[in-house]
């Protein structure tokens, strides 16, 4: 994580920039993992809940 959660996030803003761009206020970043990976395998289903912000499902074929 670069030393710091935040260090990611203070590159990517200073990164945007440099290029003329930047982060919008309500923009979400995902800036890392708090967990661990996890295994998969055929015929697996894994299921991401974020809150209020929704969330993802993915079948593995």
């Amino acid at each position: 994580i670069m030393g710091h959660p935040a260090a990611g996030i203070a590159w990517l803003v200073n990164k945007l920039h440099a290029v003329g761009g930047g982060l919008k206020k309500g923009q979400i970043v995902l800036a890392g993992s708090f967990t661990r990976p996890v295994d998969i395998a055929k015929g697996d289903v894994i299921q991401a809940d974020y809150g209020p912000v929704g969330s993802i499902g993915v079948s593995f074929v």
